[in-house]
Order: C-alpha cells, then structure tokens, then sequence
C-alpha cells in the first residue's frame, strides 16, 4: 500500500537511505515525528500512528552529527486511522510540496493542527488563555477544502516547463490538476504550458471582480515578445521586469469585493489566498476590535486598507485611523481605496520605526504582520502605547505564540484566540488573537 498509490515511483531515487519508521505526534511544519535509532526523523507524507518506509533528504554519512533528519514516505506498511485516499496526487512522493496534508481527512488536519497549535503556545509560554480551548475552524462553506487557493505562484523549470518546486527541493514538478487552485486559476492551464526564455515564475490571481490574471516574473523578459495564448482567454497580463511591472493586458491591478466596498490591489501584491479568507477575517476583527465612536486606531501592516476600512467604520467621522504599510505601491493604493474615508490616512514606513516613533497613545490597534510575526521590539511598544484593545491576526502560530507572551510579560493577556483553517490539505494555520490589559 503507498500513500498516493498512482504517483508514487516504484523504487527509491538514488542515494536515499530508506528506513522503516513509525509516525508519532505531529510537528510544525507539516510533518511527523519519528525515531530511528535514538534519533529524531521528521517525515512527510505520513500520518499519526503509520508505519511507514522513508526515504531520507539529507546523506546520513555525510551529515552523521545531525540532531535529526527529514525523510518523505514511500511505502505505507500500516496505515493510521485518519488516511484517505490523496486529494492530489501530484503532491504525493517525489511530487510538489505545498499540499504536505492532501493524504489525511479533512477534521484530522484540523485536529492535528490544533495540537500542533497548542504546542507552540504551551512552548512560548503562553498563560493568559486555555490553551485547551484552541481549535482549528473550518472555514464557511468549505466541505471538501478544494479550489480556495486564488493567489498561485508556479515555478519554471530550465526548459519552460511550469509547475511547482518538490518539497525542500528545487526540481520543478507537474501539477496535473492543481485541485487547490480556484476553478478561474485551473482554466489558464498553465501546466500545460511553456513558459517564454527567462521566466522565473508565473503568479496566477483569481479576483472576486474581474477576469483571472496571469503575471509573468523574469529579469530579461521583452514584453513585446510574450504570445497570449489562446486558453488565457480575457485574462489580464502583465510582465515584471527590471523596470517594474509592465502591463500587456489590464492595467496591472486586480479587484477584490468586501461587502459594498471594492478593494484594487496590485497583480502581485498582498490579499488573502483563500477565497472566503478577506470576508471571514474582516467579520472577525470587525466583532473583536471595539475601537470607541470618535476615538483612534491604528492599522500595522495595512496593506490596501482591509482592516483600516473595518476602524473607520467603528470610530466614525470624529475619529481617526492610520493605516501603516511598508510597501509604496499598497501604502499608495489603500489611500485610493479610502479616500471616500476622511478619517483614515495611510502611512508608508517600516511598522516598528514607525510606532516607536509616536508619541501619544491610541485606543484600539489591529495588525497583520509577515509570516515572520511583530517581533518582541513591537509588541512592547504596542503595550505601552495602546488604551484598550489590540487585535493580531497571525498566518504563523509559532511567531504568534512568542508575540503573545512577549506582551503578556508586559501585563496584557489574551481575551480570545480563534485558528481558522484557511489553508486546507496544507499545515498552515491563520489565527485572531484579541489582546486586553490584565486586570489590576
């Protein structure tokens, strides 16, 4: 029995020590931990309780002072209560990454998620929340956990051929039907595709409002020279070259709905990838944030203004909101997306710089920072400097496990912490935490 038994290769590749392994608990980064001989093996493809056969990356001669190895599932030789047959089977052995869960029901992912989750904050020392009590929703609607993915990057291999990379490997492999991928990302067929001499990448975006989008990455591209083909049927194009991006079809923008509100973000700048992500999340902090009539808040990270919209709304015209965004190009379309907003004003500045630099206080705060989290600098900053409430929306629970007990060590303790499955048949988990000062 194999894990995705139509793609997986009938022997090992050469140079992979194979062991036999069982999978224990689940760690981050989407696999599971096994021992071999004393020493700890991380295996993907595998689920809890399996006794798998496993190929390892790395050498193990050459790297025999390791602390542990990474090895993928070959063979399964028994199977665990929460296998089902693969979502993807291009995403099975020696396949693509970034669908690491395509072979484990759907509420098994969330549960080992949420343990996954819990661990992290357990490990940070988190206190302030019943870690208990964290656990991963499914998002609404969201029965089989298929084609929510509308913001797609494909590799390109040397020959032209697109796909996507292996897991921890720069080979380039074929997606076949991307079932993640929305409906309007699956119909450009760019798997089937060859890319023009000096692509690096294609982005594919599937907007709320408007025709998909293809966005062509490489530094020696002649946008003069890219054919259109046929299946991109009415979908923009633009290519990113050393002088920025340069439209063909389109004007190098794409058109996100919320509600009455329309949002322009650049063809390959920030928004949600999950098709329902902006809509839940926006309902999310809009109940959470609490910012008061007339009062201040600020929005970190802003991007094109999503969360900036959701203060405005709450402190009114007698209030004021700043949303603070890194990059230019969003910084610049928030200020168009809210000019019908008096009270927001955009900012364009590194968010740590720019909050030490404040002087005063602000009531309400939210903020959605990079995988790579707030960092302890800012959350204590943003302890001292904000009245009531501050609201973190996370994509990474292992920086948000160290920011949250960054600023509990400041006196402000967690009120709520929701994890939200966002990214089904992958390890990744979207979280709101609501921040409060402790009591006394």
């Amino acid at each position: 029995m194999t894990p995705d038994a139509d793609s997986a290769p009938s022997s090992p590749a050469p140079g992979g020590r194979v062991l036999t392994v069982t999978a224990g608990p689940p760690a981050a980064g989407g696999t599971f931990v096994a021992r071999h001989e004393g020493r700890v093996v991380f295996v993907r493809g595998t689920a809890p309780g399996e006794t798998v056969t496993a190929r390892l990356l790395e050498d193990p001669q050459a790297k025999a002072d390791a602390r542990f190895w990474r090895a993928e599932a070959l063979d399964v030789l028994e199977a665990g209560p929460d296998r089902v047959p693969t979502v993807w089977e291009e995403a099975g052995v020696d396949g693509v990454g970034g669908a690491e869960w395509a072979h484990i029901a759907l509420p098994a992912q969330r549960r080992i998620a949420s343990e996954v989750m819990q661990e992290l904050l357990r490990r940070a020392g988190v206190t302030s929340f019943p870690i208990e009590q964290v656990q991963v929703e499914p998002a609404p609607h969201d029965a089989d956990g298929l084609g929510w993915r509308t913001r797609v990057r494909y590799a390109v291999g040397p020959d032209g051929e697109v796909g996507m990379r292996g897991w921890r490997s720069h080979e380039v492999r074929p997606v076949g039907e991307d079932p993640l991928s929305a409906s309007a990302v699956r119909a450009l067929r760019l798997g089937e595709w060859t890319a023009p001499e000096g692509t690096e990448a294609v982005d594919a975006v599937a907007p709320s409002a408007g025709p998909a989008s293809v966005v062509l990455i490489g530094r020696d591209l002649d946008p003069e020279t890219i054919e259109i083909p046929e299946s991109w049927g009415d979908a923009d194009v633009a290519v990113r070259t050393a002088r920025g991006l340069v439209p063909l079809r389109g004007d190098g923008t794409v058109h996100e709905r919320l509600g009455e509100r329309m949002f322009t973000v650049s063809a390959t700048g920030f928004w949600q990838s999950h098709r329902r992500a902006a809509e839940l999340l926006t309902e999310v902090v809009d109940s959470a944030l609490h910012a008061p009539r007339g009062g201040s808040a600020w929005d970190l990270y802003g991007g094109v203004g999503v969360f900036a919209a959701v203060a405005a709304e709450q402190v009114g015209t007698g209030g004021s909101v700043v949303s603070v965004e890194g990059n230019r190009r969003a910084s610049q379309l928030a200020a168009q997306n809210l000019e019908d907003l008096p009270q927001v004003s955009t900012a364009t500045a590194d968010v740590t710089d720019w909050v030490r630099a404040r002087r005063g206080g602000v009531d309400a705060v939210v903020l959605d920072p990079p995988r790579a989290g707030a960092g302890v600098e800012l959350m204590g900053l943003l302890a001292g400097a904000v009245r009531q409430r501050i609201v973190y929306v996370s994509c990474e629970p292992a920086t948000l496990a160290r920011d949250l007990a960054a600023i509990e060590s400041k006196g402000w303790q967690v009120k709520d912490l929701r994890a939200l499955d966002l990214f089904p048949h992958t390890h990744h988990i979207e979280s709101v935490a609501v921040l409060e000062r402790a009591a006394g």
